[in-house]
């Protein structure tokens, strides 16, 4: 009746009248029932007032109940007025006010109220009764003894199954709120026997609603019903209050729902299911062991139905049994043992059902019985036991031997479509039963072989199909699998069988055994070749031809962890060397066959974690990729890895004589597998081979000379005339010698090493572009590989590169920039000045590349300045934090040269620096404020551009600490739109107000540029702000101040905004009046570094003393080489006048 009353009973407050709140809330409400229930609270008001009692929530519900005694002289809408006005009241009441002996009353008489007064009471008044009761009961009755709460909870109880929606809802509401309160033992189990009772009252019209047919779509019909209604709705209380029932009656509440028929057209199935799956939360195991075949009998009758229940239903049933499964594998093997086979055929039927969902969840509910099931403890032990009668009859075997039937039979089911979902289990099986595969799944693997030979199925289906095979071949192995299907050719008709293997071989084939190659791969694709040899078909003997090269393709696969490697390598290496020839179709499977070898053991003698190098590395393709869990058969040990990698290195000279003879005469694309496997075999055979294998080929090249002085032997000079003898040829041996170089670097000794410099020397030196590249590759890998010839040798490396001409190529540049990285770190760890010098002349050179016209260029230089952050950040060695601060304080000192175009470059440097580690503007503090000053100077577009990378890579708390400094030096070129100046700063405060939000950004903001910001947060949020009136005027004068500001900053700033402030600040800094000086100085050649007090600021220590002056003449020296690098790159002179 008064519904909005109702629902916010919390809008009415104790302390006041309560009449007084109803009157001023519907004294002007036209609704009857708003009138009667204001003249019920003034009547009750006015009762109260005559017995001068107080105005307060307890008198007043005492007069509403004691009228409610009178109830027979109340008509309907006086009677519901009085009911709901006590709803209202009571919640008011306060706790202890009503004593349990007059709740109890209170409760007798709202109940009488009901059960007497026939239909006068409506739906709003008996909601409102409802809720009276539930608070009685809750809060102001005897929870301890049941006469004071039983009739109350059984009322509730009753009521909770209402046929009215809202009764119904509240009804619910209050009985588990006072459930839930009953903590007494003996009052919560009378409380769960009133539940109980009621349930099996209901349970004759639960077995009806069961046994009922769903006939021509009449399930609405049925479960409308009020009888079958309130069998679902006492259902679904009972999932609610069966966590707080005993556990003997929630024991009886499970046998009850477990003789409920189950039929096609259970209609309150979901609703059982909800409670079924509540007790088993609650219950202990033994009670699912009790009732195990009881429970999977119900479940699995209604799976097995199918598409004739509800697809949701069906599926719950499907995932409470594996939840209910899993439970009983851990409590009961033997019952577990029994209804895992009926499980799982119900859940196989799914797989072909119509609707794809159902089949699909069904398929990963099996996968995931799987998981949790067969690859137990139990079934990995009968892998090592012998595979004998009282083994194979035992009843676990069984059990897994009813789900393969299963399988089978439906992959031999009359359907002309493979269902994928059926195959994607059986792909499951094999890899969970490992070899085992071979005693259960045999048949399902011979019809699937069938099926790939004479069904004739879809592309997509085909790729199943081999999916599944696949798995095979990983659970069982190509030899086992092999052998159950063999690949064959009929020498008298020349026919082949199962040839379709041999692609899925490929993909899947991990952990096999070298001999079988040898012993059963290799005669197979002999066979192959010697019958394209013999047939007169030009077309069958090419595709004879293509068998045999698929057959040695399967050579890398093989070598893919195999299991006797020190015991079949030098058989197989003998059957190789014959391939390594010019034109060779092996060239390549050999190639990554021998990488694969060396690699992967490698990687077990450096691995901690054995196991896990191993299953990381598991092919990402076919049915493998499921299979990367999957535990390998044949773990390396460290042991049989030391083994392998012996046997591998003492047949490693007879294969890279071949190796290296094919390198020099194979196609490019061959060329990059033939680098790998050589740069394998080096590492781990002796440097005494290395060396002889390449000198020997150096010879073979005639580009060595042995008969240099003393008899040392020396690379010929003469590259000019040698070109003219060969008409052009040496540029290709030349390359191919450096080729071979960068393979071998990681196994060189130390006269090697100066044998390859002597070489990369006078390949550096030729005009050859592409001989350049590779001589600074290998220069790279030397100085990375050999720290000892990089510091014995880094004053004649630095010479040879200060001597090379610049280059407009960007692959050269970029070739060149990984020797200087190396060089770079090596000279930032000596500390004389000369070495510091040295570092500085780097350093030159890849700034000055930083504001090269070309963006390859500029992306050369940060991608160089990216990797000494990362090789300096992420090297183990101690000492590389101290240098990489080193670096940047290197980099911070050009901040204060003279000229512009460098210190924008250096601001870029320092941009990429902070977005590969955000860090370093807080552990090195002094880096921010000294490019923010820059924003006095002509490089504001590049400091822009930094503090773009700052507010973006900074986190929330860093960037509050430099929140203000941002928002006052950039706001002032707020104004210019030119050079995009505008659009960036938006840009930098929309990062801002993201990060630190829109009120942190405005209240920093100048007064000034409060208007600004208010634009960028009003357009950020999409709305858009009111134009003047005069558009044209403010158009022109916002183009003068532009225009005005633009040709300030190209006149030399003399009408700059921060003017006011650089004034101020000279009055209290000296050293920042120094910028014209810096200039002067900067153009005369003197020093870079800057001086007093920013010397201290980037170095950290005093700038007095024989240090100060060691480092103004290392700047000094640096800079005129930086002035001289920039003459000579005629590119960098045309940046530097364009800045």
């Amino acid at each position: 009746m008064e519904d909005d009353a109702l629902e916010a009973p919390q809008s009415f407050v104790a302390e006041a009248d309560i009449c007084q709140q109803l009157l001023t809330r519907y004294a002007r409400s036209s609704a009857a029932q708003h009138r009667h229930l204001c003249a019920t609270a003034a009547a009750t008001r006015s009762i109260i007032q005559s017995a001068s009692m107080p105005l307060t929530p307890i008198s007043y519900f005492a007069a509403a109940i004691t009228s409610l005694s009178n109830y027979e002289n109340l008509d309907a809408d006086a009677l519901g007025a009085v009911t709901s006005f006590i709803s209202i009241v009571l919640p008011l009441v306060g706790k202890g006010e009503i004593k349990p002996e007059k709740a109890h009353e209170a409760v007798e008489v709202l109940v009488t109220l009901v059960e007497e007064s026939g239909g006068k009471l409506g739906t709003s008044g008996l909601r409102a009764v409802v809720k009276c009761v539930g608070v009685l009961v809750a809060e102001f009755c005897n929870l301890k003894e049941w006469g004071s709460v039983g009739l109350g909870f059984e009322w509730l109880l009753r009521f909770s199954i209402d046929k009215r929606p809202k009764v119904r809802k509240s009804a619910q509401d209050c009985l588990l709120k006072v459930f839930k309160l009953l903590e007494h033992s003996s009052i919560s189990k009378k409380a769960s026997n009133s539940i109980y009772s009621l349930l099996k009252r209901h349970m004759p019209l639960a077995s009806e609603t069961s046994n009922s047919k769903i006939v021509d779509g009449n399930r609405h019909e049925l479960i409308s019903r009020s009888e079958h209604q309130e069998v679902l709705h006492l259902l679904n209380i009972m999932k609610h209050v069966i966590p707080d029932l005993s556990p003997k009656v929630r024991e009886k509440v499970l046998s009850i729902l477990l003789k409920i028929p189950s039929s096609q057209s259970m209609v309150a199935a979901r609703h059982v299911f909800d409670v079924m799956a509540a007790i088993f939360e609650t219950s202990e195991t033994k009670v699912i062991i009790s009732n195990a075949e009881d429970i999977f009998r119900l479940l699995t009758s209604y799976i097995a139905l199918g598409e004739k229940n509800p697809a949701e239903s069906v599926l719950f049933a499907a995932n409470l049994s594996k939840t209910v499964l899993g439970r009983l594998h851990n409590g009961d093997i033997d019952q577990w043992e029994s209804v895992f086979p009926m499980l799982v055929e119900a859940l196989a039927g799914l797989l072909s059902s119509p609707r794809d969902n159902v089949a699909l969840q069904a398929s990963l509910i099996l996968r995931e019985l799987m998981d949790q099931h067969i690859v137990g403890k139990r079934f990995l032990t009968m892998e090592s036991k012998e595979k004998g009668d009282d083994t194979t009859q035992s009843a676990e075997f069984k059990s897994v031997r009813v789900g393969c039937t299963k399988f089978y039979n439906l992959l031999c089911s009359s359907s002309p479509i493979l269902n994928k979902h059926l195959l994607s289990v059986v792909s499951s099986l094999f890899l969970k039963l490992g070899k085992m595969s071979d005693i259960f799944m045999r048949p399902i693997l011979l019809k699937l072989a069938d099926l790939m030979n004479t069904t004739s199925v879809s592309t997509s289906e085909v790729i199943h199909l081999e999916d599944c095979i696949g798995s095979a071949v990983v659970a069982m192995g190509p030899e086992i699998l092999l052998s159950l299907i063999p690949i064959s050719l009929n020498t008298k008709d020349f026919s082949c069988s199962n040839i379709w293997l041999i692609p899925i071989l490929k993909k899947n084939i991990v952990g096999s055994s070298l001999q079988f190659f040898i012993e059963h791969i290799i005669p197979l694709a002999e066979s192959f070749e010697k019958g394209s040899n013999k047939v007169k078909n030009p077309v069958i003997g090419q595709d004879l031809q293509a068998y045999a090269h698929g057959c040695w393709g399967l050579l890398p696969v093989f070598c893919h962890w195999p299991i006797d490697t020190y015991q079949s390598f030098p058989s197989l290496s003998e059957l190789l060397i014959p391939f390594l020839k010019k034109d060779s179709f092996m060239i390549e499977n050999i190639a990554i066959s021998l990488q694969g070898l060396v690699n992967e053991n490698r990687r077990v003698l450096a691995s901690d974690n054995v196991g896990s190098a191993q299953l990381t590395d598991v092919h990402n393709s076919g049915s493998v990729d499921a299979a990367i869990d999957y535990e390998i058969r044949h773990v390396y040990s460290k042991k049989m890895a030391n083994k392998n990698i012996k046997a591998l290195s003492l047949g490693a000279k007879e294969l890279l004589l071949p190796l290296v003879d094919v390198l020099f005469e194979c196609i490019p694309e061959t060329r990059e597998h033939l680098q790998g496997a050589i740069s394998c075999l080096v590492s781990i055979c002796d440097s005494s081979v290395t060396k002889e294998i390449f000198i020997a080929s150096l010879k073979k090249l005639k580009l060595l000379d042995d008969a240099g002085e003393h008899g040392k032997l020396e690379i010929i000079a003469d590259v000019t005339s040698k070109e003219k003898e060969s008409a052009g040829g040496t540029d290709v041996e030349r390359c191919l010698i450096l080729d071979l170089a960068s393979c071998i670097v990681e196994g060189c000794d130390a006269d090697l090493v100066n044998i390859l410099f002597s070489l990369i020397k006078h390949y550096l030196q030729a005009s050859d572009v592409v001989s350049q590249m590779e001589a600074y590759q290998t220069l790279s890998k030397i100085l990375e590989k050999h720290s000892s010839f990089c510091s014995t040798e880094f004053d004649v490396v630095m010479d040879l590169l200060a001597g090379m001409k610049p280059s407009e190529n960007i692959e050269l540049v970029k070739s060149r920039f990984a020797c200087l990285q190396t060089l770079l770190i090596h000279a930032l760890s000596k500390n004389p000045d000369e070495e510091n010098t040295k570092a500085f002349l780097i350093l030159n050179e890849i700034i000055l590349m930083l504001k090269d016209s070309r963006e390859e260029g500029r992306k050369a230089a940060y991608d160089a300045l990216h990797g000494l952050s990362s090789k300096l950040r992420s090297s183990a060695d101690s000492s590389s934090k101290e240098l990489y601060h080193k670096l940047i304080t290197m980099i911070t000192g050009y901040l204060s040269g003279s000229s512009p175009h460098i210190k924008s470059g250096v601001v870029s440097a320092l941009s990429v620096l902070v977005y590969s580690d955000p860090d370093i503007c807080v552990t090195m503090p002094d880096i921010f404020p000294s490019v923010m000053e820059l924003l006095h100077s002509k490089a504001i577009e590049a400091v822009l551009g930094f503090v773009k990378v700052l507010v973006s890579s900074l986190t929330q708390n860093d960037l509050h600490h430099s929140l203000s400094e941002i928002m006052d030096g950039i706001l002032r070129w707020s104004s210019v739109s030119r050079y995009h100046f505008k659009e960036k700063i938006i840009v930098i405060l929309e990062i801002l107000m993201r990060k630190c939000g829109c009120a942190n950004v405005k209240a920093l903001a100048p007064e000034k540029y409060k208007d600004f910001v208010q634009g960028v947060v009003e357009n950020r949020h999409g709305k858009t702000r009111p134009e003047p009136s005069d558009k044209s005027l403010k158009g022109q004068e916002k183009r003068k101040r532009d225009e005005s500001a633009i040709s300030s900053k190209e006149e030399g700033y003399t009408g700059r905004p921060w003017k006011k402030r650089d004034n101020q600040k000279n009055t209290g800094n000296s050293s920042q009046s120094t910028g014209h000086s810096d200039r002067t100085n900067f153009r005369k050649g003197e020093s870079n570094r800057p001086q007093g007090g920013d010397a201290k600021r980037f170095t950290g220590k005093s700038s007095g003393g024989e240090k100060k002056q060691k480092g103004r003449s290392a700047f000094k020296s640096n800079e005129r080489n930086l002035h001289a690098a920039a003459s000579r790159n005629p590119k960098h002179k045309k940046s530097a006048r364009k800045n």
